[in-house]
């Protein structure tokens, strides 16, 4: 949940996930994890395996899951250097997926959120997830 979740809000392209994926995992087999991977985990299929994008902002990670427990970044802040990154890049990532993914009825009451934030709130959001992704894609490779 939590890698494919990271990977569909960071942008990365769903066959290099797929493929690593396959690399990573000894007991991934490519007849399950295509379909995992692509259908679900990415929603790159369009919708034809599930019905919205399993995303997930800081919030639900935290409740669900022990993940956030000792994490470096507050899950409480939604931008800025200290805060949760799943918190800006999942509103970044339903903002730059809008035009595909406003009109899906499970997808209203989090589209409707967005709306109510402030021009400001959503600016600063778009910046704090390409801060980070920038930051992000300046590690060096050790692949």
């Amino acid at each position: 949940m939590i890698t494919g979740n990271f990977a569909m809000l960071a942008g990365v392209r769903p066959l290099e996930i797929h493929q690593w994926y396959l690399e990573v995992y000894a007991d991934a087999y490519e007849w399950v994890e295509l379909p995992n991977v692509i259908g679900m985990s990415q929603f790159a299929d369009g919708g034809f395996l599930g019905s919205k994008p399993y995303a997930a902002g800081g919030n639900y990670i935290n409740r669900m899951s022990d993940y956030c427990e000792g994490c470096a970044y507050d899950v409480r802040k939604k931008t800025g250097k200290d805060a949760c990154p799943f918190n800006a890049l999942y509103w970044d990532f339903l903002d730059r997926n809008a035009d595909r993914l406003k009109g899906n009825h499970r997808l209203g009451p989090v589209y409707a959120a967005w709306a109510r934030m402030s021009p400001e709130q959503k600016q600063e959001t778009r910046q704090s997830a390409r801060t980070f992704l920038a930051e992000l894609d300046a590690l060096p490779k050790t692949y």
